[in-house]
């Protein structure tokens, strides 16, 4: 049994001292098929490279090896190899400060049971003391014999003359009894050594039973502990959060000190700038309301779909909504690009204006001039579309476009469900102007004419009676002059 042991230390170190380059280890490891034995040289070449006072290149160099050395022993159901793998990837991680790794692998180093690889033990200790108690045996019975011969060789000694071949066969007995003897303590000696160190071993394995029963129960304390504190802060975070109107410093400090309140902030901020023009929403986050406002200019821009009930009914309704989620997005895209504050659709009416995102714009500057080149970019975006779907043999909107320019009133009322919305004359007679349009063309009034009558040329269409507005003046915008 000991010079197995001794054979097994001396092969690990040779193959250690053989491995001297990556190269060679590299190779060999790839020779080799999936094993116990592979997992052990794995291991082996892990400490080799990590020593005593290994560097955080030693580290990275060893990461590689030891997560494969655990992956196979795993596949293997091999309980050394996985404890002695995560034991070096703790170490390593734990010098690579990466503290999510490192607390994983330490768990897992924990949770390995051991339990088998102690019964293994128990029973080459049993057997050792087995062959012990078989080599006394064999001494005790080989001394008999001895004292038997030495009996034998004295009462043959009486008689000289007549006994003296007699008794050098039995000195030579008695000198093989005698050598075997010798022979046999020592091999006693030495399996009496092994079977120490069995004990020892086993021993410490017991302790390192113990002590990692004790770190899984640490862990899962430091879990609980974990979830408790994470637990406390999520609840202090939707309080703080909550409270926010009113403690407005005392939530800026806070948000310094706890990433979750500052994310859970800015969602809630980008949100709330989805829907409302910016001055209107940070008077709701600082008042936790939004007084309704009065403008003196804004040019108010309405589209609809000709013949939308007609095309609907030949759609199912999932490709309905996708058609009209792709125009509207697209819709949004070209209000974005020259700073249109979108207000709201109506089924299939689209309602947007300009001039209420910037309260320091000022009446005399306003120029609905972007409306309408926003109006373009729509107008152009459906042709195209209609053309393709056209191709396809498949129906399409044509879109009709009224823009009128005038005073209004914004804001968002109610306390649940914001929505901000205007109100107004110049937003109905906007909404008559896309209502007497045609497919498109961009329909406006006569003050948003005059506001824009040297930039592009019109077709007036005189005087055309709107729905309780009596007859007002409209023109279709052609094109920039």
């Amino acid at each position: 049994m000991s010079k197995i042991l001794l054979i097994i230390a001396f092969l690990s170190f040779s193959i250690t001292t053989v491995f001297s380059t990556n190269e060679d280890f590299e190779k060999t490891i790839k020779a080799m098929s999936d094993s116990k034995e592979k997992v052990d040289l794995m291991n082996n070449e892990v400490d080799r490279i990590l020593g005593k006072e290994p560097s955080k290149e030693d580290c990275k160099k060893a990461e590689k090896i030891a997560l494969k050395a655990a992956k196979i022993a795993e596949h293997l159901d091999y309980k050394t190899g996985m404890a002695r793998s995560y034991e070096q990837l703790t170490k390593i991680y734990e010098i690579l400060d990466y503290q999510l790794k490192y607390l994983k692998f330490k768990s897992k180093a924990a949770m390995i049971d051991r339990g088998e690889e102690l019964k293994k033990q128990e029973d080459a200790i049993r057997k050792q003391n087995e062959d012990i108690n078989r080599q006394k045996a064999e001494i005790e019975k080989q001394k008999k014999d001895a004292e038997k011969i030495k009996q034998e060789i004295d009462a043959l000694a009486k008689d000289n003359n007549t006994n003296k071949s007699v008794i050098a066969q039995k000195q030579a007995e008695l000198s093989e009894k005698e050598k075997s003897l010798n022979e046999t303590t020592g091999k006693l000696n030495v399996m009496t050594e092994e079977a120490v160190r069995l004990a020892e071993k086993n021993k410490i394995l017991e302790q390192e039973t113990i002590i990692r029963k004790l770190e899984v129960e640490k862990e899962k304390t430091n879990k609980m502990i974990l979830i408790s504190v994470l637990g406390f802060f999520l609840i202090l975070s939707v309080i703080l959060f909550w409270l926010y109107s009113s403690k407005k410093s005392f939530v800026r400090q806070l948000a310094k000190k706890n990433e979750i309140i500052l994310a859970e902030k800015k969602r809630s901020d980008d949100l709330l700038l989805n829907i409302l023009p910016v001055e209107t929403a940070n008077e709701l986050k600082e008042n936790g309301k939004a007084v309704a406002r009065d403008y003196e200019m804004v040019t108010v821009l309405f589209t609809d779909f000709k013949d939308f009930t007609i095309i609907s009914e030949s759609l199912t309704p999932k490709n309905l909504v996708d058609e009209i989620d792709m125009c509207y997005c697209a819709f949004d895209t070209i209000l974005e690009k020259y700073g249109i504050e979108k207000i709201k659709t109506i089924g299939d009416a689209y309602l947007c204006a300009d001039g209420i995102a910037n309260e320091s714009e000022k009446v005399l500057n306003h120029d609905p001039s972007k409306t309408i080149e926003a109006a373009f970019e729509i107008v152009d975006f459906m042709q195209e579309m209609y053309k393709k779907r056209e191709t396809e043999g498949k129906p399409f909107f044509k879109i009709r476009i009224g823009i009128h320019s005038g005073p209004l009133v914004a804001g968002v009322v109610g306390r649940k469900k914001f929505a901000y919305d205007i109100w107004g004359d110049t937003v109905n007679t906007a909404a008559r102007m896309e209502q007497n349009s045609e497919p498109g063309k961009i329909n406006i009034s006569s003050v948003t004419y005059n506001m824009v009558k040297d930039k592009y040329n019109f077709t007036h269409r005189g005087k055309i009676e709107a729905k309780n507005k009596g007859n007002i003046d409209m023109y279709f915008v052609e094109k920039k002059i």
